[in-house]
């Protein structure tokens, strides 16, 4: 196996026996998700492996800090999103992104049927921009083929949908602080 860097300190870590977020998919049987968990520091790594080559390492610098004026609620469910995405699981990342941005919007009294109609409803009052509602739809588009059609999302595509999350809710703290 090959080794990587710890995103924390920086040691070279050999991945021994890594703790998958999934085992190798029906999809490749040669394609691993993990988290290794560095012995000097303790700081979980996320990895993405295919026939034997890294091609993708957590890295929190990607995609951004979330506002610390968010409800406990909506913080809590990003950080268990972040927490997901370093254990490996990019499908349970993906997912408690999404019930971010629901929680956001439900408390900032934008109203919808779903996930679609709140984000309408934030267009249309204004509260974010074309780029902010596609990247929305975007998102939940891509949670919503690996909450109910079975999709696998990618470790590597993760860290744009927590980007995306990150700037959306705190365009959506903005509006209450």
């Amino acid at each position: 196996m090959p080794d990587l860097l710890c995103t924390g300190c920086k040691e070279l870590m050999g991945i021994e026996i890594p703790h998958p977020g999934q085992a190798p998919t029906k999809c490749n049987p040669s394609r691993l998700l993990g988290s290794a968990i560095c012995r000097h520091c303790g700081t979980g790594t996320g990895f993405e492996i295919e026939n034997d080559t890294i091609i993708y390492v957590s890295g929190k610098s990607s995609y951004g800090n979330l506002d610390t004026t968010l409800s406990e609620t909506v913080k809590t469910l990003y950080t268990e999103a972040e927490l997901c995405f370093q254990s490996g699981a990019p499908n349970a990342s993906a997912t408690m992104c999404r019930a971010s941005l629901e929680a956001a919007l439900t408390q900032a009294k934008f109203e919808g049927a779903n996930l679609f109609g709140q984000i309408t409803s934030a267009k249309s009052a204004g509260a974010l921009d074309d780029v902010e509602v596609g990247l929305a739809h975007g998102s939940r588009l891509i949670t919503r083929a690996a909450l109910h059609r079975e999709a696998l999302i990618s470790l590597s595509d993760v860290p744009s949908i927590l980007s995306v999350t990150v700037r959306i809710l705190n365009k959506l703290a903005s509006l209450t602080a």
